[in-house]
């Protein structure tokens, strides 16, 4: 008798089982995802069906944003924004007529690219430096905090509460004794751990008048849902003057690798010019997304008149409400265009069908395409599933080298000696596709030199990664890296 009950049970929940996996199936397929994360996720609910679920509504659900919420937010903005901005968007189309006939004569299609996403605009007169690493950018940050009269705008991926972030609180209060409004955004997910240990830290800034709040966008369905679609983006704007974005957080580490690594190198600028309107948009887009306060006010947007360099700028950004995956159109579009060298960093090499393909046809037409990621991980799962990709780049000719020296946290892309790309986006799906990201692009041949220069310069730290250490990896650890290749999505 009891064998029988248990007998049809079984059956029961075979059948059960089945239905849910047929709706899980037509579900997944019916987000239009590509191939790659659709079976990802199919193998996962086949192999943890229930935890399965559970990963996916809170970080596997295409949140995007395209409601109607979402539209009337984006188009009382555009309003706002050309009230406040008409000088320099008047200006884009001679500047992107002076670079195809000049400086990109030989990239018009990219230009024609670029010009056609959205919220991106080009700016002429702008000065920016390369900082390289921490010990560089930090001090020259701090400088310029000290001097702020108006207002900081801080937006951040990271916030930690450690020796350098008490440093930089120390400056922040004393600006607002000295009437600078002080606004800062930070991302739960990644500062968490100042969420949970840092709460006097956090009280005792705004107990100095500091505003510094989490990122939860208010279009998401609900912050859980949010958590998953982090702000990556490291911002700051001071007195719409001078603007500072790249790979590098607000923590210690940053500066010395401590306690992890044996030193940190990262990538960072600082610009001045019509650019830094450009980002500060992007703090001013998140801030009332979570406010509800605009701060499209002339007062916020002062152009600094006295940069008269011409170095033109486009700054990009992509996340989960926006249309389009700009920023990867534009390293596919930038790896397509190169006709003599491509030199790619980044920590993370986990890249979609589209990336992966660029980078083959690169190096299959002579040009001289080389990447560099982190040979010291911090994510295992995301170093192994980046060995499934090398076999093949390599039997194209793309150059691979891991940084050895400690940690190598850069993002950046130069072609040509011509352009290039500063930011904060990793070269894998999530930062793609889930994840805030912006891009500043550059087009000046001086700046594209010594990024150039400086990966070469890396080189010092690498080993090069050869065809035969590929073909002599062990068939169970191949196995193992393609494994993690297919959790790609959640890497």
């Amino acid at each position: 008798m009891l064998s029988e009950i248990i007998t049809d049970l079984s059956w029961v929940f075979t059948i059960l089982f089945y239905i849910y996996m047929i709706s899980i199936i037509v579900f997944i397929i019916m987000e239009n995802r590509d191939a790659q994360s659709t079976f990802s996720w199919i193998l996962i609910f086949v192999l943890v069906p229930l935890f399965g679920l559970l990963i996916y509504i809170f970080f596997g659900r295409n949140w995007r944003l395209h409601s109607r919420k979402k539209k009337v937010f984006k188009e009382g903005l555009y309003d706002e924004l050309e009230k406040t901005l008409t000088p320099i968007l008047d200006k884009e189309t001679s500047v992107i007529t002076q670079l195809k006939e000049d400086r990109m004569s030989n990239h018009k299609k990219l230009i024609d690219t670029l010009h056609g996403f959205e919220e991106a605009s080009f700016t002429q007169h702008n000065k920016l430096k390369i900082l390289q690493n921490g010990s560089t950018k930090f001090p020259a940050l701090e400088e310029d905090l000290k001097k702020a009269e108006k207002f900081i705008h801080m937006e951040y991926f990271i916030w930690r509460d450690d020796i350098l972030t008490n440093k930089i609180k120390d400056i922040l209060v004393d600006r607002v004794k000295h009437g600078v409004k002080v606004r800062i955004m930070f991302d739960p997910a990644g500062s968490s751990l100042m969420l949970i240990k840092g709460r006097a830290y956090l009280k005792e800034l705004r107990a100095a008048g500091i505003e510094i709040l989490p990122f939860f966008n208010s279009m998401a369905r609900s912050k859980f849902t949010a958590l998953n679609n982090i702000n990556h983006h490291k911002i700051v704007v001071i007195d719409g003057q001078i603007a500072y974005t790249g790979g590098m957080n607000m923590g210690q580490e940053y500066i010395d690798g401590k306690p992890m690594y044996a030193s940190w190198r990262d990538t960072h600028i600082r610009i001045e010019g019509e650019a830094v309107h450009s980002l500060h948009v992007l703090f001013v887009y998140n801030w009332k997304a979570i406010t509800g306060e605009s701060l499209f006010d002339k007062q916020y947007f002062t152009a600094k008149e006295n940069v008269t360099d011409d170095l033109p700028i486009q700054i990009l950004a992509s996340g989960p409400d926006s249309s389009e995956s700009t920023i990867r159109q534009l390293f596919f579009s930038m790896i397509m265009t190169a006709q003599k060298k491509v030199y790619i960093q980044s920590p993370y090499f986990v890249p979609d069908a589209t990336i992966f393909e660029a980078l083959k046809l690169s190096a299959l037409s002579g040009v001289d395409t080389r990447v560099m990621v982190t040979g010291v991980p911090d994510k295992k799962v995301a170093y192994w599933a980046a060995y499934s990709f090398f076999e093949e780049l390599l039997q194209a000719g793309v150059k691979i080298y891991h940084y050895n020296a400690g940690f190598i946290h850069s993002k950046t892309i130069s072609v040509d000696e011509t352009f290039c790309t500063i930011g904060t986006t990793n070269l894998d799906l999530r930062s793609f596709t889930t994840s805030h990201e912006v891009n500043t692009v550059i087009f000046d041949a001086d700046t594209t030199k010594e990024l150039e220069h400086d990966f070469l310069n890396d080189l010092k730290n690498c080993t090069e990664l050869t065809l035969k250490e590929c073909k002599n990896i062990k068939p169970i650890i191949k196995f193992r890296n393609s494994l993690c290749r297919l959790l790609a999505p959640l890497l």
